[in-house]
């Protein structure tokens, strides 16, 4: 029963995105688990078995939303990123920042319509699911709750991720026709932010700490089921970590980081509450949905598929779209012949080993005997292309085939060490780099690095403590989407990287609108900087 929120085949994302809540092609998806049915047309709201599938369905988009053309990869770490493309133009055009480039996946990257079937989707769950509460006595008023909360939630995250890419974006809170986007003008960014922050505040405190911790439990399902799949109290304080950091709100952001930090290691049954090196880059670790529900918990804020066989052992895949692995992954892992990008040994030996050599992400111990290597990240490193095989989980972490394109690993939009580093952040800018140096160390020693001193290896500097925290969310984060957005933060505080200082400043930091938007919706307009 842990795996319910995922597809069975493979389904274009687009159509995807239409089924869930557009058509009655329910045969596209993993139907005959009793926990998932597909929200159509035909959704009555009559039953406990309608909010359900309306809810589940909500998760899916928001998943499709950030897969369809490995949005949240491209955005995140391939664009001016460090990552090598090795020969695709439409990949190196994301890569050198020029996304006016006429590639289709750049174009379909742009267009934020998908972001708002998740909006849309969540304002039809909001305005509907009430009526299930006077048809279905099995559906209680605390369901209802968590229901509408998470669904709050997830509108509240694609309104977020939608402003990191565009700025200002239209800000609808009601459901419209049937998908047909209504002609609304962009809304300023700081309204939208504060829209969300409110949001997200109120919803906080209507989800319990863990869904289904009741004796009634959640949809039949106890913690074990639900940890580090449904959003919880603390997904929403780090989406709120987020906003807040985004915002420049660092004394809000030390809070809700906070929240997360004090609290959620006691359920997490480990004596440490930090994922190991092994089980950040094992095909069952944790991006894969066979990864140990003792440890789920820090799974924030996570998004994933499933990989499933049929019944005559023939192969169901989940797809290449929307796996970074479809980019990163050759031989000898799956029947590819070379990766589409990868991270060069330069580029590997600079982030990883120019001041300290024993990362056990990328490393070398040269005080044991014989001489310890570490190359957890990297799948070849003497190769000319070596391989970023961090992400690896094909056919659930048991492929015997190397098979290409079977991949069902999570987004992970954000777990517990990117909250750490985020409360980290925080401490530093509130002028506390004693507090701050804590959080920064505990993450070191889990990968065996040693700690640092304020004094003796930052020179008692905040500038030199905010840098050092930014490079470790470069390496322990890379390939999950956070290094451009990091990136924007960092200019915005330390400001020593004039490239990024100009994008900043001209809003050279959004995306384009896609075309298909402007002809859409004459009361869109192109960003600024893409006008030229």
């Amino acid at each position: 029963m842990s795996q319910i929120l995922y597809f069975k085949r493979l389904i274009k994302p687009l159509i995807l995105a239409t089924v869930l809540f557009c058509s009655s092609c329910s045969d596209l998806l993993e139907n005959d688990n009793k926990f998932f049915h597909v929200s159509t047309q035909e959704q009555q709201w009559n039953a406990l078995t309608d909010t359900r599938s309306a809810l589940f369905g909500i998760y899916g988009l928001m998943r499709t939303a950030l897969g369809e053309n490995n949005t949240c990869w491209a955005a995140g770490d391939l664009r001016m990123g460090d990552f090598t493309v090795r020969m695709r133009d439409d990949l190196q055009a994301i890569r050198d920042n020029r996304l006016d480039a006429s590639f289709d996946n750049i174009r379909q990257i742009s267009n934020w319509n998908r972001f708002y079937k998740v909006v849309n989707a969540a304002c039809v769950f909001i305005e509907n699911a009430g009526k299930v509460l006077e048809k279905d006595k099995a559906y209680s008023e605390t369901n209802y709750t968590y229901d509408v909360a998470q669904a709050r939630a997830l509108r509240a995250l694609a309104y977020f991720y939608m402003v990191q890419m565009w700025g200002d974006v239209p800000l609808i809170t009601q459901s419209y026709d049937n998908g047909t986007f209504p002609e609304v003008a962009r809304t300023d960014e700081d309204v939208i932010l504060n829209y969300i922050e409110g949001e997200l505040l109120e919803v906080s405190q209507l989800l319990p700490e863990q869904l289904g911790s009741s004796s009634d439990k959640y949809y039949e399902g106890d913690t074990n089921t639900w940890r580090g799949l449904l959003i919880n109290r603390y997904s929403v304080y780090a989406i709120l970590t987020h906003v807040a950091a985004w915002k420049g709100n660092y004394v809000d952001a030390e809070a809700y980081s906070g929240q997360i930090l004090d609290h959620l290691p006691t359920f997490i049954k480990s004596t440490s509450p930090y994922t190991t090196t092994e089980n950040l880059v094992s095909s069952k670790g944790i991006f894969s949905s066979k990864y140990s529900s003792d440890y789920s918990a820090t799974r924030l804020v996570a998004f994933g598929y499933s990989y499933v066989s049929s019944d005559n052992g023939d192969v169901n895949e989940t797809g290449t779209d929307g796996h970074l692995e479809s980019w990163t992954l050759a031989e000898p892992i799956i029947r590819k012949q070379l990766p589409d990008i990868y991270l060069s040994k330069d580029t590997l030996e600079s982030l990883f080993m120019n001041k300290f050599t024993t990362d056990s992400r990328y490393g070398v111990d040269e005080s044991s005997s014989p001489i310890k290597y570490f190359s957890n990240y990297v799948t070849g490193i003497h190769y000319q292309y070596p391989i970023f095989s961090k992400m690896k989980v094909v056919r659930e972490g048991e492929d015997k085939t190397n098979d290409l394109g079977l991949f069902s690993s999570f987004i992970i939009w954000s777990r517990f060490e990117d909250i750490l580093l985020m409360h980290a952040e925080a401490l530093a800018i509130l002028n506390r780099p004693d507090d701050a140096l804590v959080d920064l160390n505990a993450l070191r020693s889990a990968r065996n690095l040693r700690n640092l001193s304020y004094a003796k290896d930052l020179n008692s500097s905040t500038r030199n403590l905010l840098k050092e925290i930014f490079q470790e969310r470069r390496k322990e984060l890379m390939g999950e989407g956070h290094r451009w957005f990091d990136r924007i933060r960092e200019a915005r505080l330390i400001g020593d990287d004039q490239t990024m200082t100009e994008l900043v400043n001209n809003g050279g930091i959004y995306w384009p609108v896609a075309g298909e938007v402007l002809r859409e919706n004459p009361a869109i307009t192109q960003n600024e900087y893409w006008k030229r």
